[in-house]
């Protein structure tokens, strides 16, 4: 039976931050920078896993290189009663990154990255015709500082 909480300790947290730079370093590699057996790094892992702290291994694209190179940051207005819908059937489409269920003026925001300007033209224009999508809102991204999925640890 799982428990419901797991604290993590400063050992966790280094093995953390190890996978987070590269996700298939190894188990000898770990255990050579931080000091520790093997058979404490795997048990750790395992914990780890256990309690959906580490939830997957995954890689990291060049977007630019497989010719992204507009990302942008579009603001969605949806009648309410829809938007669960729509931003359900919106995620599934290849050139949305993140799709974020907002408080505020917007009901969501997307992050989305596409290969050329007409590309953008049409997915915009394709969610302003949608039923119950009321407005949208979009910026070009200049230049990106920092991009992640989740906290470093």
């Amino acid at each position: 039976m799982k428990k419901n909480k797991f604290e993590i300790d400063d050992l966790d947290k280094n093995i953390i931050r190890i996978l987070q730079e590269n996700a298939r370093t190894s188990y000898r590699e770990i255990q050579e920078k931080l000091g520790v057996s093997i058979g404490t790094i795997h048990n750790r892992i395992a914990k780890l896993k256990e309690f959906d702290i580490i939830e997957g291994y995954t890689i990291r694209l060049n977007n630019a290189k497989l010719g992204y190179n507009l990302t942008f940051l579009i603001r969605i207005q949806i009648n309410g009663k829809h938007t669960e819908d729509i931003l359900t059937e919106i995620r599934n489409r290849p050139e949305v990154c993140s799709v974020f269920h907002t408080t505020g003026e917007q009901s969501a925001a997307l992050i989305c990255r596409f290969k050329e300007s007409n590309d953008v033209h049409k997915f915009i224009r394709e969610l302003n015709e949608r039923d119950f999508i009321t407005k949208t809102v979009s910026n070009m991204v200049l230049k990106e500082y920092k991009n992640t999925a989740f906290v470093q640890i």
